[in-house]
Protein backbone atom coordinates (compact mmCIF):
# COMPACT_ATOMS: atom_id res chain seq x y z
CA UNK A 1 0.00 0.00 0.00
CA UNK A 2 1.32 3.60 -0.87
CA UNK A 3 0.20 6.36 0.75
CA UNK A 4 0.22 10.22 -0.59
CA UNK A 5 -0.16 13.35 1.05
CA UNK A 6 -1.49 16.62 -0.94
CA UNK A 7 -0.49 19.73 0.92
CA UNK A 8 -1.07 23.54 0.30
CA UNK A 9 2.62 25.21 -0.74
CA UNK A 10 2.94 26.23 2.78
CA UNK A 11 6.55 25.50 3.75
CA UNK A 12 5.81 23.57 6.92
CA UNK A 13 3.17 21.21 5.91
CA UNK A 14 5.47 20.08 3.37
CA UNK A 15 8.29 19.54 5.68
CA UNK A 16 6.26 17.75 8.40
CA UNK A 17 5.00 15.02 5.69
CA UNK A 18 8.29 14.29 3.90
CA UNK A 19 9.73 14.09 7.46
CA UNK A 20 7.77 11.47 8.18
CA UNK A 21 9.19 9.52 4.94
CA UNK A 22 5.97 9.97 2.58
CA UNK A 23 5.41 11.25 -0.44
CA UNK A 24 3.99 14.49 -1.31
CA UNK A 25 1.87 16.96 -4.27
CA UNK A 26 1.12 20.44 -3.91
CA UNK A 27 -1.48 21.97 -4.77
CA UNK A 28 -1.76 26.49 -5.27
CA UNK A 29 -5.05 26.15 -3.65
CA UNK A 30 -6.04 29.02 -1.34
CA UNK A 31 -9.08 29.64 1.16
CA UNK A 32 -12.48 32.05 0.39
CA UNK A 33 -13.62 32.72 3.76
CA UNK A 34 -12.31 35.99 4.92
CA UNK A 35 -9.91 37.01 2.33
CA UNK A 36 -9.92 39.92 0.81
CA UNK A 37 -11.35 41.49 -2.49
CA UNK A 38 -8.38 41.05 -4.19
CA UNK A 39 -8.08 37.28 -3.02
CA UNK A 40 -11.62 36.29 -3.75
CA UNK A 41 -10.60 37.26 -7.23
CA UNK A 42 -7.86 35.20 -7.87
CA UNK A 43 -9.90 32.07 -5.86
CA UNK A 44 -11.22 30.89 -9.37
CA UNK A 45 -7.88 30.73 -11.04
CA UNK A 46 -6.04 29.11 -8.19
CA UNK A 47 -8.75 26.51 -7.86
CA UNK A 48 -8.86 25.40 -11.70
CA UNK A 49 -5.02 24.58 -11.65
CA UNK A 50 -5.15 22.89 -8.51
CA UNK A 51 -8.18 20.78 -9.89
CA UNK A 52 -6.31 20.42 -12.97
CA UNK A 53 -2.91 19.26 -11.50
CA UNK A 54 -4.89 16.73 -8.96
CA UNK A 55 -6.58 15.52 -12.16
CA UNK A 56 -3.04 14.53 -13.32
CA UNK A 57 -2.55 12.98 -9.89
CA UNK A 58 -5.81 10.65 -10.06
CA UNK A 59 -5.04 9.32 -13.60
CA UNK A 60 -1.16 8.42 -12.55
CA UNK A 61 -1.41 7.28 -9.08
CA UNK A 62 -5.57 6.06 -9.41
CA UNK A 63 -6.02 6.03 -5.53
CA UNK A 64 -8.23 3.61 -3.61
CA UNK A 65 -9.57 6.08 -0.86
CA UNK A 66 -9.29 9.57 -0.82
CA UNK A 67 -9.25 11.07 3.06
CA UNK A 68 -9.84 15.05 3.89
CA UNK A 69 -9.55 16.84 6.84
CA UNK A 70 -12.11 18.98 6.07
CA UNK A 71 -10.03 22.26 5.59
CA UNK A 72 -9.60 24.30 2.16
CA UNK A 73 -6.68 22.25 1.41
CA UNK A 74 -9.06 19.07 0.98
CA UNK A 75 -11.68 20.41 -1.31
CA UNK A 76 -10.01 19.69 -4.59
CA UNK A 77 -9.24 15.85 -3.93
CA UNK A 78 -12.82 15.21 -1.94
CA UNK A 79 -14.84 16.79 -4.97
CA UNK A 80 -12.80 14.96 -7.65
CA UNK A 81 -13.02 12.01 -5.21
CA UNK A 82 -16.76 12.21 -5.85
CA UNK A 83 -17.15 13.23 -9.05
CA UNK A 84 -15.00 10.24 -10.25
CA UNK A 85 -16.56 7.49 -7.46
CA UNK A 86 -13.59 7.08 -5.40
CA UNK A 87 -14.43 6.27 -1.96
CA UNK A 88 -13.76 9.40 -0.03
CA UNK A 89 -13.80 9.92 4.14
CA UNK A 90 -13.24 13.47 5.53
CA UNK A 91 -12.05 13.56 9.48
CA UNK A 92 -13.50 16.34 10.87
CA UNK A 93 -11.42 18.28 13.75
CA UNK A 94 -13.57 20.92 14.99
CA UNK A 95 -16.75 21.49 16.89
CA UNK A 96 -18.19 23.77 14.12
CA UNK A 97 -17.55 21.78 10.88
CA UNK A 98 -15.56 23.65 8.18
CA UNK A 99 -16.86 24.52 4.93
CA UNK A 100 -15.43 21.33 2.99
CA UNK A 101 -17.10 19.35 5.23
CA UNK A 102 -20.52 21.09 5.52
CA UNK A 103 -20.63 21.42 1.62
CA UNK A 104 -19.52 18.04 0.97
CA UNK A 105 -20.57 15.82 4.10
CA UNK A 106 -23.46 14.32 2.04
CA UNK A 107 -22.00 13.51 -1.00
CA UNK A 108 -18.68 12.09 0.92
CA UNK A 109 -18.16 8.22 1.34
CA UNK A 110 -18.04 7.96 5.68
CA UNK A 111 -17.76 11.43 7.82
CA UNK A 112 -15.87 11.30 11.35
CA UNK A 113 -16.52 13.91 13.80
CA UNK A 114 -14.67 14.61 16.51
CA UNK A 115 -17.48 15.61 19.39
CA UNK A 116 -21.12 15.44 19.69
CA UNK A 117 -21.80 18.83 18.91
CA UNK A 118 -20.25 18.79 15.05
CA UNK A 119 -23.58 16.58 14.58
CA UNK A 120 -25.27 19.87 14.39
CA UNK A 121 -23.88 21.04 10.84
CA UNK A 122 -23.32 17.41 9.01
CA UNK A 123 -25.95 15.80 6.65
CA UNK A 124 -24.10 12.43 6.23
CA UNK A 125 -24.66 8.85 4.39
CA UNK A 126 -22.60 7.51 7.51
CA UNK A 127 -21.81 9.60 10.08
CA UNK A 128 -19.14 8.02 13.00
CA UNK A 129 -18.24 9.84 16.17
CA UNK A 130 -14.63 9.05 16.17
CA UNK A 131 -12.64 11.59 17.65
CA UNK A 132 -9.37 13.34 16.17
CA UNK A 133 -6.12 11.12 15.52
CA UNK A 134 -3.03 11.96 17.53
CA UNK A 135 0.42 10.27 17.77
CA UNK A 136 0.76 7.19 19.94
CA UNK A 137 4.07 9.18 21.03
CA UNK A 138 1.62 11.47 22.72
CA UNK A 139 0.74 9.42 25.30
CA UNK A 140 4.35 8.54 26.56
CA UNK A 141 6.42 9.90 29.24
CA UNK A 142 6.29 10.60 32.74
CA UNK A 143 6.72 13.53 35.02
CA UNK A 144 9.85 12.27 36.40
CA UNK A 145 11.24 12.08 32.64
CA UNK A 146 9.95 15.24 31.52
CA UNK A 147 11.25 17.21 34.64
CA UNK A 148 14.90 15.51 34.44
CA UNK A 149 14.83 16.71 30.26
CA UNK A 150 13.44 20.49 30.55
CA UNK A 151 16.23 20.46 34.34
CA UNK A 152 12.67 21.67 36.21
CA UNK A 153 11.59 20.85 39.90
CA UNK A 154 9.19 18.55 40.68
CA UNK A 155 8.37 20.06 43.56
CA UNK A 156 6.69 23.00 41.49
CA UNK A 157 3.49 23.68 40.17
CA UNK A 158 4.61 23.38 36.16
CA UNK A 159 2.39 25.62 33.35
CA UNK A 160 2.72 25.19 29.64
CA UNK A 161 2.60 28.15 27.01
CA UNK A 162 2.00 27.23 23.81
CA UNK A 163 0.22 29.30 21.06
CA UNK A 164 0.63 26.46 18.35
CA UNK A 165 3.43 25.25 16.39
CA UNK A 166 4.14 29.10 14.75
CA UNK A 167 3.38 30.60 18.04
CA UNK A 168 0.91 33.52 19.30
CA UNK A 169 2.31 36.63 19.52
CA UNK A 170 -0.86 38.16 21.97
CA UNK A 171 0.13 34.85 23.95
CA UNK A 172 3.87 35.41 24.12
CA UNK A 173 3.28 39.19 25.06
CA UNK A 174 1.06 39.06 28.01
CA UNK A 175 2.99 36.06 29.75
CA UNK A 176 6.15 37.97 29.32
CA UNK A 177 4.35 40.98 30.88
CA UNK A 178 3.35 38.52 33.73
CA UNK A 179 6.38 37.04 34.51
CA UNK A 180 7.88 39.86 34.33
CA UNK A 181 5.94 41.81 37.14
CA UNK A 182 4.46 39.27 39.08
CA UNK A 183 6.31 36.34 41.25
CA UNK A 184 5.71 32.93 41.22
CA UNK A 185 7.87 31.23 44.03
CA UNK A 186 6.17 27.75 43.90
CA UNK A 187 4.81 28.03 39.93
CA UNK A 188 7.77 27.14 36.70
CA UNK A 189 6.54 27.61 33.33
CA UNK A 190 7.40 25.87 29.76
CA UNK A 191 7.03 28.63 27.00
CA UNK A 192 6.95 27.64 22.93
CA UNK A 193 7.10 31.10 21.30
CA UNK A 194 7.26 29.58 17.82
CA UNK A 195 10.37 30.67 15.97
CA UNK A 196 9.72 34.23 14.79
CA UNK A 197 8.89 35.68 18.80
CA UNK A 198 11.16 33.18 20.23
CA UNK A 199 14.38 36.07 20.05
CA UNK A 200 12.78 38.47 21.86
CA UNK A 201 10.75 36.63 24.19
CA UNK A 202 13.86 35.27 25.51
CA UNK A 203 15.59 38.41 25.72
CA UNK A 204 13.03 39.56 27.85
CA UNK A 205 12.55 37.28 29.94
CA UNK A 206 16.46 36.76 30.87
CA UNK A 207 16.97 38.48 33.85
CA UNK A 208 13.61 37.30 35.83
CA UNK A 209 13.83 35.62 38.82
CA UNK A 210 11.01 33.20 38.03
CA UNK A 211 11.93 29.56 36.34
CA UNK A 212 11.11 29.29 32.49
CA UNK A 213 12.39 27.12 29.97
CA UNK A 214 11.51 29.36 26.79
CA UNK A 215 12.02 27.37 23.52
CA UNK A 216 10.73 27.75 19.62
CA UNK A 217 9.39 24.60 19.26
CA UNK A 218 9.21 21.53 21.29
CA UNK A 219 9.94 18.16 19.23
CA UNK A 220 9.13 16.11 22.51
CA UNK A 221 6.06 17.87 23.27
CA UNK A 222 5.03 14.72 25.20
CA UNK A 223 7.56 15.26 27.25
CA UNK A 224 5.99 18.91 27.91
CA UNK A 225 2.26 17.54 28.79
CA UNK A 226 3.63 15.32 30.89
CA UNK A 227 5.09 18.30 32.87
CA UNK A 228 2.22 20.60 33.18
CA UNK A 229 0.22 20.91 35.49
CA UNK A 230 -2.18 23.24 33.38
CA UNK A 231 -1.84 24.72 29.69
CA UNK A 232 -2.33 27.79 28.10
CA UNK A 233 -3.35 27.28 24.82
CA UNK A 234 -4.94 28.25 21.57
CA UNK A 235 -8.05 26.25 20.59
CA UNK A 236 -6.82 24.45 18.05
CA UNK A 237 -8.56 21.01 17.06
CA UNK A 238 -5.47 18.86 17.26
CA UNK A 239 -3.85 21.08 20.16
CA UNK A 240 -6.99 19.94 22.39
CA UNK A 241 -6.65 16.57 21.17
CA UNK A 242 -3.33 16.17 22.91
CA UNK A 243 -3.98 17.88 25.82
CA UNK A 244 -7.28 16.13 26.39
CA UNK A 245 -5.65 12.91 25.47
CA UNK A 246 -3.05 13.54 28.18
CA UNK A 247 -6.25 15.05 30.97
CA UNK A 248 -4.39 18.62 31.27
CA UNK A 249 -6.67 21.03 32.52
CA UNK A 250 -6.44 24.31 30.21
CA UNK A 251 -7.46 27.56 29.88
CA UNK A 252 -8.27 28.53 26.22
CA UNK A 253 -7.53 30.99 23.88
CA UNK A 254 -9.10 30.78 20.81
CA UNK A 255 -7.31 32.37 17.62
CA UNK A 256 -9.62 35.40 17.07
CA UNK A 257 -9.35 35.02 12.76
CA UNK A 258 -10.06 31.04 12.90
CA UNK A 259 -12.15 30.69 9.60
CA UNK A 260 -15.53 30.49 10.66
CA UNK A 261 -14.73 30.81 14.58
CA UNK A 262 -13.83 27.32 14.72
CA UNK A 263 -11.49 27.61 17.79
CA UNK A 264 -14.08 29.51 19.54
CA UNK A 265 -15.97 26.80 19.23
CA UNK A 266 -14.19 24.52 20.02
CA UNK A 267 -13.15 26.18 23.18
CA UNK A 268 -16.60 27.05 24.42
CA UNK A 269 -17.18 23.11 23.92
CA UNK A 270 -14.69 22.18 25.95
CA UNK A 271 -15.52 24.86 28.75
CA UNK A 272 -19.10 23.65 28.89
CA UNK A 273 -18.42 20.37 29.69
CA UNK A 274 -16.00 21.67 32.24
CA UNK A 275 -12.42 20.73 31.14
CA UNK A 276 -11.30 23.92 30.14
CA UNK A 277 -11.55 27.74 30.57
CA UNK A 278 -12.23 30.15 27.83
CA UNK A 279 -10.53 33.10 27.46
CA UNK A 280 -11.12 35.57 24.44
CA UNK A 281 -7.70 36.57 22.83
CA UNK A 282 -9.40 40.89 22.88
CA UNK A 283 -9.69 40.22 27.31
CA UNK A 284 -5.92 39.22 27.24
CA UNK A 285 -4.41 40.75 29.66
CA UNK A 286 -1.81 40.19 32.51
CA UNK A 287 -4.38 40.86 35.19
CA UNK A 288 -6.95 38.37 34.13
CA UNK A 289 -4.10 35.58 33.46
CA UNK A 290 -3.12 36.12 37.10
CA UNK A 291 -6.34 36.14 37.95
CA UNK A 292 -7.06 32.54 36.39
CA UNK A 293 -3.45 31.04 37.37
CA UNK A 294 -3.57 31.27 40.64
CA UNK A 295 -7.18 30.61 42.00
CA UNK A 296 -6.69 27.09 39.80
CA UNK A 297 -3.33 25.85 40.40
CA UNK A 298 -4.51 26.47 43.75
CA UNK A 299 -7.14 24.64 43.23
CA UNK A 300 -6.14 20.87 43.75
CA UNK A 301 -10.36 19.51 43.50
CA UNK A 302 -10.70 21.70 40.80
CA UNK A 303 -7.59 20.39 38.70
CA UNK A 304 -8.59 17.09 39.24
CA UNK A 305 -11.80 17.44 38.25
CA UNK A 306 -10.89 19.58 34.72
CA UNK A 307 -8.81 16.79 34.32
CA UNK A 308 -11.32 13.86 34.35
CA UNK A 309 -13.55 16.23 32.05
CA UNK A 310 -10.94 16.15 29.77
CA UNK A 311 -10.04 12.88 29.84
CA UNK A 312 -13.79 11.72 28.85
CA UNK A 313 -13.81 14.10 26.13
CA UNK A 314 -11.01 12.30 23.97
CA UNK A 315 -10.82 9.20 22.08
CA UNK A 316 -7.31 7.96 22.31
CA UNK A 317 -7.97 5.19 19.78
CA UNK A 318 -9.13 7.39 16.88
CA UNK A 319 -6.09 7.17 14.44
CA UNK A 320 -6.72 3.37 14.97
CA UNK A 321 -10.59 3.67 14.18
CA UNK A 322 -10.08 6.11 10.94
CA UNK A 323 -7.35 3.87 9.48
CA UNK A 324 -9.37 0.49 9.51
CA UNK A 325 -11.98 2.59 7.53
CA UNK A 326 -9.65 3.94 5.35
CA UNK A 327 -8.66 -0.07 4.75
CA UNK A 328 -12.38 -0.92 4.70
CA UNK A 329 -13.20 1.12 1.68
CA UNK A 330 -10.29 0.27 -0.19
CA UNK A 331 -12.01 -3.01 -0.14
CA UNK A 332 -14.47 -2.32 -1.11
CA UNK A 333 -16.15 -1.92 2.15
CA UNK A 334 -15.53 -5.64 3.37
CA UNK A 335 -14.82 -5.04 7.37
CA UNK A 336 -11.35 -5.54 8.41
CA UNK A 337 -10.39 -8.53 10.20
Amino acid sequence: MEILFTVTKKAMDMRVVMKEGFKCYTLPVKGLLGKSISERMVFPLFLTVSMLLFCFILIQKRPRVIVGTGGYASFVPLFLGVVCGIPTLISEQDSYPGFTTRLLSKFVSEVHIANEKARLSVIAKRLYLTGNPIRDSILEGTRAEAMEYFNLDSEKKTVFILGGSHGARSINSVFVEVMKNYTFPSIQFIFQTGKSDYTWVKESLKDIKVKVRVLPFIERINLAYSAADIAFSRAGALAIAEITARGIPSVLIPFPYATGGHQEENARYLEKIGASVMLLDSELNSEKVTNLLFPLLSDNERLSNMSRAARLVCKTDAAHKIAMRVVSLARGGRDVP
